[in-house]
């Protein structure tokens, strides 16, 4: 048999074989068209059909591993505690755009992120057994204060488990050179500290550790929302009125949302009304601007936040305080 498949209307008619290779009007439009042999034009339409097939199953293919690998990177958590990534004057831009929309002049230190250094690492350690270290804190930043070179760590009136805390705490720091050398005067039950002389380490342990705590806490939750943020620590502001800020983290949730917090490891009661207006001079929301204050209790985070109009916080409840945003 033959068939007529006209190119013009689609119409499809069979017709005697005699007519195999001749042109032929269409019944329907008069189109002119080429009669062909069944088998023939079935075999050539097969052909189109399974490459067609093939093709489709392919962009399937491609497709949905294009969907795991986006699924794969938004779920896997990505470890911002060794990285220049964020030094970069790229992801600092967005920043730099929001200010310059408010008319506030803004000052940037790109390194003040860098996290290839240890500064996050001993600021975890701290903030997340504070009760324990506290006092071992406060005795390094005495020391620091009098110009001591070091200072001893007493261990004969402690629990075992707090002992092993301390001494491995200890050893981290002179791992990581935040100590010129650590002694253990096992026969005294002590640690003799030797502290290292640079401003920076000093700085850390007078409170800079915990704003590097705050930073990566800010990295995770935005990691954990798989949002596109900016972020700086320190940054210097000056309002229209030439009032000058120290900003101690920023974060800018997709170029547009910011979250300000302010850090206090030791009194912060004198500084309430300056990050009042600090907060109502940047026009933020009550919930974007928080100041956490180390070891302050959570009923007196509580009440202070209904007291002022700014968030109160703990180290121990800023990530849970920055995912209810």
């Amino acid at each position: 048999m033959a068939i007529l498949r006209c190119s013009r209307c689609n119409f499809i008619e069979e017709l005697d074989h005699s007519l195999i290779g001749h042109d032929v009007a269409c019944p329907k439009c008069q189109h002119q068209n080429k009669v062909w042999d069944t088998s023939f034009f079935v075999g050539k339409l097969l052909e189109k059909y399974f490459a067609l097939h093939n093709t489709v199953k392919r962009l399937q293919a491609e497709q949905t591993e294009e969907a795991a690998t986006t699924e794969a990177s938004a779920t896997t958590p990505h470890d911002f505690s060794n990285t220049e990534m964020l030094s970069s004057p790229s992801q600092s831009q967005p920043i730099l755009t929001w200010f310059e929309r408010k008319k506030i002049a803004v000052e940037i230190n790109p390194k003040a992120v860098d996290t290839t250094g240890f500064f996050d690492e001993i600021a975890n350690a701290i903030a997340e057994d504070y009760a324990t270290l506290r006092p071992l804190i406060a005795q390094i930043c005495h020391a620091y204060k009098e110009n001591y070179n070091g200072t001893t760590i007493k261990l004969d009136n402690r629990k075992p488990d707090d002992i092993n805390r301390i001494t491995r705490f200890c050893k981290q720091l002179h791992d990581y050179a935040f100590l010129s050398r650590l002694v253990q005067q096992k026969s005294e039950k002590s640690l003799r500290l030797i502290l290292q002389p640079s401003p920076v380490i000093r700085q850390f342990f007078n409170g800079i550790w915990l704003e590097w705590y705050a930073l990566m806490q800010a990295l995770e939750f935005a990691d954990k929302r798989n949002l596109p943020f900016s972020c700086a620590r320190n940054a210097k502001i000056t309002l229209p009125n030439a009032d000058v800020y120290e900003l101690d983290v920023f974060l800018l949730l997709e170029e547009k949302t910011p979250i300000c917090i302010e850090c206090k490891s030791g009194d912060y009661k004198p500084y309430i009304e300056k990050y009042r207006l600090l907060k109502k001079s940047l026009g933020l929301q009550k919930s974007q601007f928080l100041l956490c204050v180390a070891d302050l209790p959570d009923e007196h985070a509580q009440g202070l936040t209904s007291m002022y109009d700014i968030t109160f916080t703990n180290q121990r409840n800023l990530l849970t305080h920055l995912m209810r945003l």
